[in-house]
């Protein structure tokens, strides 16, 4: 969808501009009603503080809708001073806790209370539907509730306004008063307020609640009906209105409750005195802010919507949806221009809202629903300070809207989508939270103005604690390549296609379809310069096929390590299938679609629908993976994706099957370190990561008793063969292309002494070249193992020559000078629960607690005596994950330590290891700088990497194929 603002003044525009005499067709509908939610370079950190009990309905209910965890769906605070939240579940019970989720219980089952007219198996909105406090709670104890009910109650009991004869379940909301209102359960008195019919189980009393005038709002929907009917226009009728009351007076027609005399239709012939606004459909969720009602509104077709409400407004439902116009019974559910003469009507417009993206012609139920919110008053989030922070019940999503640009009347606000982040750090979304497709997401608020999020997909509550920024600036580095306008500074893909004028680089022929996996058919990369790590690209880009041809499109190309693994964003003038208009991973597969902005059909609007110039700007940060794309100066970035596949790579420029060109390209960035491994050893994808390489083929010149590191030339550090010097390299390579590994072994093992064979390097003060491990938010142990004789090994430091060792260290990365666990990260094998396991063990703060990954299988199954196996651990300190791989698949198992030993939970973020460097290195049993044996090693290494990051576990399959199977 489109990124162009929208107001009623320029719809009204574009209609009297196009406007014929009366015998001309008519406008035809609006393809494109509001602008796509924007990617706001924000996220929002939630922290989980509970989940509600599972509840069902009485009966079962037939719709799956009503079949999720349970149907909390609000959480507000006590007006008591206690501190205590609220949470109704729709099906019956309210819940009150703590701030910190503690103390749940249930403090009234309303279910229970009304006994078997209580109806919550049919509808939506059925059940136990809202509760709301007065502001007086404290001393007076009352608060009120809205529930449904059928059954004898339709027989026996008449709506206090008028209803419909077919009416199949009333509406009724409930006064109730707490003998103390201190106490932990509710005991005390109700009486009935009011009762109104409803047609079908859809759109009732959506919620309740005071106003900052002490009055009670009652939101009611129209009853499902307000699509075929005149019901929201009625004001004889309360469905499809806003209602204001008195709880306090007694001058209604059922005497139960006050009409108050500032309300707006007060005195209007035939009009219901307690009408406060009309033209509502489902109006799901109202707040305040500072004085001013804003009320989400669920919208029937096409359009979801953020209303200001003022006293006597009119939402226009049954004529208007949105801002535009409804047609009863229109077969296309589709939405049209406002009439050159809408003025006369006085209809109230929204303030903020978004689209459902619905296919052309699509109709039915689209998966659409807009959570009303709150404008964030709160302290603990000043990025949120501001804005109307909402969202999408279905999908979970939340966004936001800045509360000073929300003025009726005014060019509707901007809609912002919010990224999500759990309480590690970790990107994530609402679906993942839940497990489940369908969020049911609402919203909560405590007296101080911070915020809730509640899904009933699984019952649980988490407070938003802060923002992150998606976007954040990283390390961007100040290497630059620009006047890259030679032909000598590319590599294309088919040289005869491409040509280079002046300062332009043009695509001249479109390409065609390659072997291999589904890609761009023809780019060419920048040969100038380094590849980058962090890189941002900025050009001049023009599509110079002509607009009448469809699915045009020019490529930007970025990552590029080979031709089948690189990054590319898609720039095109459609964005309504998977392949255009997005940013995209090829990874030795067909391009795999990652921009957060594509929803299975739809994506970021088209960033290209002429043949003119455009400003382009890509920026990567590889540590975060965060990519965004920006199109012709904007603040705000067009598409948005995080992948972590590719840690570095070229440049370039491209299409799949159209022609182009690009000017004043210039590239910003670092510089991707350099590494020295042999490619044939290192697979791309984690090539840049890789620190310290030691393949043991490469013995310092003049000293064959210490082996050169192969890694990075800025990070080189030579490890020294202890006891056994040169005679420890063994000609029997792990893999094909590797000729030497090396041999450790425990030399004498009935005599305590310092003579086995191991390998490594220390420094009590740390060593300084072993840097990239210092605040590292994650790191990675790579290496071939194979076991050659007696393991574990005997225990040469007792007496009895039975005894074992009860542990075989092969590689880590030391933190201390101990002879134990005192490591960064280390495999090794361990006793745990009287049997051997493998294990992955790290910290993330030295001197301090340690996390162990155990494997479930005994450790022989999983490297066999006389057999060559890929090993490899992973340890990702911020998000407090490690992982543990046996020949590029994941080890079964489990942690050791329960809780946060590595104590992530919580600021400041990210979670970085500590700041010293680290002491050095070890292979095999004790470490190098010890005067004694321990937990020796008979085995032999092959090809040790340690890696300046956690690698995921594609990436670690990845290796292990690239050498084992012969990808490289």
């Amino acid at each position: 969808m489109s990124g162009r603002s929208l107001s009623v003044l320029a719809v009204l525009a574009v209609v009297a501009a196009t406007l014929v005499p009366q015998a001309a067709a008519q406008p035809g509908p609006v393809s494109d009603p509001l602008p796509t939610p924007a990617p706001s370079g924000v996220g929002v950190k939630l922290q989980e503080i509970a989940r509600l009990p599972q509840s069902s309905t009485t009966p079962a209910a037939g719709d799956s809708r009503l079949k999720q965890y349970n149907r909390v769906n609000y959480l507000g605070e006590i007006p008591d001073g206690s501190g205590r939240f609220f949470v109704p579940d729709m099906n019956g019970k309210l819940y009150t806790l703590n701030r910190d989720g503690s103390g749940q219980r249930a403090y009234l089952d309303v279910r229970a209370t009304i006994g078997g007219n209580f109806h919550n198996h049919q509808g939506l909105g059925s059940g136990f539907g809202f509760v709301a406090f007065h502001p007086q709670f404290a001393t007076n104890g009352k608060f009120y509730t809205a529930h449904t009910e059928a059954k004898d109650a339709l027989k026996n009991r008449k709506p206090d306004l008028p209803s419909s004869s077919n009416a199949v379940v009333h509406g009724v909301i409930t006064e109730w008063t707490a003998t103390n209102p201190k106490a932990a359960t509710f005991a005390g008195s109700r009486r009935e307020l009011l009762r109104i019919g409803f047609e079908m189980y859809l759109h009732g009393f959506q919620e309740i609640g005071f106003g900052p005038d002490g009055l009670l709002y009652l939101a009611v929907g129209d009853g499902g009906i307000g699509y075929r009917s005149d019901v929201p226009q009625d004001v004889k009728v309360p469905q499809g209105k806003i209602l204001r009351i008195d709880p306090a007076g007694s001058n209604s027609g059922n005497r139960k409750y006050g009409i108050p005399p500032s309300n707006p239709f007060l005195g209007r012939p035939g009009a219901l005195a307690e009408l406060y606004a009309i033209g509502v459909r489902d109006p799901y969720r109202f707040s305040w802010d500072n004085g001013r009602m804003f009320l989400g509104h669920i919208g029937e077709k096409v359009v979801e919507s953020v209303y200001e409400v003022k006293p006597g407004a009119n939402l226009g439902w049954g004529q208007r949806e949105g801002h535009l116009t409804y047609r009863r019974n229109d077969p296309k559910c589709q939405l049209y221009p406002l009439p050159v003469d809408d003025a006369k009507f006085g209809y109230t417009y929204p303030v903020a809202g978004f689209d459902h993206n619905r296919p052309n012609g699509g109709c039915g139920d689209s998966g659409n629903a807009l959570i009303g919110g709150f404008v964030y008053r709160g302290t603990a989030i000043p990025a949120l300070q501001g804005k109307y922070v909402y969202g999408e019940g279905v999908k979970g999503l939340l966004y936001y809207a800045e509360e000073k640009d929300m003025r009726a009347g005014a060019p509707i606000a901007k809609t912002f989508e919010l990224a999500v982040y759990d309480s590690a750090g970790r990107r994530t979304t609402m679906k993942s939270l839940t497990g489940k497709s369908r969020v049911d997401l609402r919203l909560g608020t405590d007296a101080a103005g911070e915020l809730y999020v509640l899904a009933k997909a699984n019952g649980k509550i988490w407070k938003v604690t802060g923002t992150i920024g998606t976007l954040e600036a990283c390390e961007s580095g100040s290497e630059v390549v620009s006047g890259v306008n030679a032909a000598a500074d590319w590599k294309p893909v088919t040289a005869s296609r491409w040509r280079f004028p002046g300062n332009e680089v043009v695509l001249s022929k479109a390409g065609s379809a390659r072997p291999g996996p589904r890609r761009p058919n023809e780019y060419a990369v920048v040969t100038k310069g380094p590849a980058f790590g962090n890189v941002t690209v900025d050009a001049q880009v023009r599509l110079d096929t002509p607009v009448s041809q469809k699915d045009r499109d020019v490529v930007i190309v970025f990552g590029h390590q080979s031709d089948t693994r690189f990054y590319y964003v898609h720039l095109s003038s459609d964005n309504k299938i998977y392949p255009h208009n997005g940013i995209f991973l090829v990874d030795n597969a067909d391009r795999l679609r990652i921009d957060d902005q594509w929803n299975g059909s739809i994506g970021a609007a088209p960033a290209i629908t002429d043949m003119k110039w455009h400003r382009v700007r890509v920026t990567h940060c590889v540590d975060t993976g965060v990519i965004a794309v920006y199109v012709d100066g904007s603040s705000q970035p067009l598409m948005t994706a995080t992948n972590t596949v590719l840690k570095s790579g070229r440049v370039g420029f491209g299409s799949f099957d159209n022609i182009g060109r690009i000017a004043d390209l210039r590239i910003t960035g670092k510089a991707a370190p350099t590494v020295l491994s042999s490619p044939d050893d290192v697979s791309p994808g984690i090539a840049s990561a890789v620190v310290n390489h030691y393949d043991f083929e490469h013995p310092v010149a003049g000293d064959p008793k210490k082996e050169d590191d192969i890694g990075r030339a800025d990070a080189r550090t030579p490890i020294s063969l202890v006891n056994g010097g040169a005679a420890m390299r063994t000609a029997d390579g792990a893999f094909p292309g590797s000729t030497t590994s090396l041999q450790l072994k425990q030399v004498r093992p009935n005599n305590k002494s310092n003579d086995d064979w191991k390998a490594g390097v220390y420094n009590s003060g740390g060593v300084a070249s072993m840097k990239a491990f210092s605040k590292a938010r994650g790191l990675s142990i790579m290496t071939w193992v194979k076991v050659t004789g007696e393991a574990p090994a005997r225990n040469s430091n007792s007496s009895g020559t039975g005894d074992f060792y009860g542990a075989i260290g092969f590689a880590g990365i030391l933190a201390g000078d101990s002879d134990g666990h005192a490591a960064r990260a280390l495999l090794e094998t361990e006793n745990h629960d009287g049997a051997m396991r493998l294990i992955a063990l790290g910290r993330r703060v030295d001197g301090s607690d340690k996390q162990y990954w155990v494997s479930s299988a005994d450790w022989k199954t999983l490297i066999p005596a006389g057999k060559w196996v890929f090993l490899a651990g992973t340890f990702d300190f911020d998000n407090g994950t490690i992982g543990l791989y046996v020949d590029g698949k994941p080890v079964p198992g489990s942690y050791a330590v329960k809780g946060d030993p590595w104590k992530i939970i919580g600021a400041p973020e990210p979670d970085l290891t500590s700041a010293a460097n680290p002491r050095g290195i070890k292979i095999g049993g004790s470490h190098p700088q010890n005067n004694r044996e321990v937990n020796a090693c008979n085995c032999r290494l092959d090809s040790l990497m340690l890696l300046d990051r956690a690698v995921t576990a594609d990436e670690v399959r990845g290796q292990y194929e690239w050498v084992a199977k012969g990808r490289r």
